[in-house]
């Protein structure tokens, strides 16, 4: 067999074929339900990105894929989080409107830059610098994102339509103007939909309650089209498998967010091996820091040419891979394919 050799290029040669009927069998179910969890937190994340739903599930298929395949963790499973959405929101919202196709072409553009950052980590053998930034640090930095995206996001829980601002205290002395307008139903559908997620959470925390949530949430709008018939909706979309995405590399705008890629690079490296590592202590599985620094460079910059923004690791599904039993990273190529059937059907 001449596939050893290849296994530094090729990293899932060296355990693809070891895999048996039953353990691909128990992925592929596996992968099912991570695409069941994976489906609402995609859409949900990209519209705190500030991009179209569709972008969500972009970002669960290729970069899943390719991460999942070339890195050395067994559980770590790779796709848009709400840390790396609320932080290209803000990195990116006040060089573009939101939604827009230059705003959605600009974060593609800083996922590239991010993934080339992180590969070439990797490829210099300095994955291990993420273990030395503070966890403080990452808090801290992701909080005050936080802060901005929800400044961001309170207009439409308020059922308000107002103007994005530069700055977040522009933003906020904006909605305070305008808070009288308020919406009732707009504001009562979005609190309930808020406690009826976190009373699930505790109760059923196995259970895909984001997408129980929204469920019911769902049925409550269509059951009751007098209280809720004029609260705005999501825009549809056409599924579709992700299309390829040209980036705008004029070196104006890469010097311009060449500092946000770096750091939202090292954010994303940053969460997925501590999650990798974490799962590894459970599994009893040695974790390759180089090796998922360059496979997480790779998922983002082939993904950013097929429309997936940033991803980095998710704790809620690479939790659910190592509960359900996940036996190899086919568990996670398998969650891509469920959401690809999913996004297309």
């Amino acid at each position: 067999m001449a596939w050893p050799k290849y296994t530094h290029l090729l990293p899932f040669l060296s355990w693809l074929p070891k895999q048996t009927r039953v353990s691909v069998s128990r992925d592929a179910l596996v992968g099912l339900s991570g695409a069941i969890l994976a489906l609402p937190q995609s859409i949900a994340y990209a519209l705190i990105a500030g991009l179209p739903p569709e972008y969500g599930l972009y970002a669960a298929i290729v970069p899943v894929i390719i991460a999942c395949l070339w890195g050395s963790s067994w559980h770590l499973i790779c796709g848009p989080t709400a840390a790396i959405s609320i932080v290209l929101y803000a990195s990116v919202s006040p060089l573009a409107v939101p939604g827009t196709q230059d705003y959605i072409s600009l974060i593609l553009l800083l996922t590239f830059l991010a993934g080339i950052f992180q590969w070439l980590l990797g490829m210099l053998k300095f994955g291990a610098l993420a273990n030395f930034v503070s966890h403080s640090v990452v808090v801290g930095f992701t909080l005050g994102a936080a802060i901005v995206i929800a400044l961001g996001q309170l207009p439409n829980v308020l059922g308000l339509h107002l103007s994005s601002k530069a700055t977040a205290l522009d933003s906020l002395l904006t909605l305070i103007a305008h808070i009288r307008q308020f919406d009732p139903a707009s504001l009562g559908l979005g609190l309930g939909t808020l406690v009826l997620g976190i009373v699930l959470k505790l109760w059923v925390p196995r259970w895909p309650t984001l997408l129980l949530t929204l469920g019911l949430a769902s049925l409550a709008v269509w059951l009751l089209p007098g209280v809720f018939g004029h609260v705005e909706l999501v825009q549809s979309f056409v599924g579709r498998l992700p299309p390829f995405s040209p980036l705008p590399l004029d070196l104006e705008t890469v010097l311009r967010l060449l500092p946000s890629a770096v750091a939202v690079g090292m954010l994303g490296l940053v969460t997925s091996l501590s999650i990798a590592r974490s799962l590894a202590t459970r599994s009893q599985q040695m974790i390759d820091a180089n090796q998922e620094s360059r496979a997480q460079g790779l998922s983002n910059v082939v993904g950013s040419l097929f429309s997936g923004y940033l991803s980095s690791g998710s704790f809620t599904r690479s939790g659910l891979s190592y509960e359900g039993g996940a036996s190899s990273p086919l568990a996670g190529v398998f969650s891509a394919l469920w959401v690809t059937l999913f996004a297309v059907a």
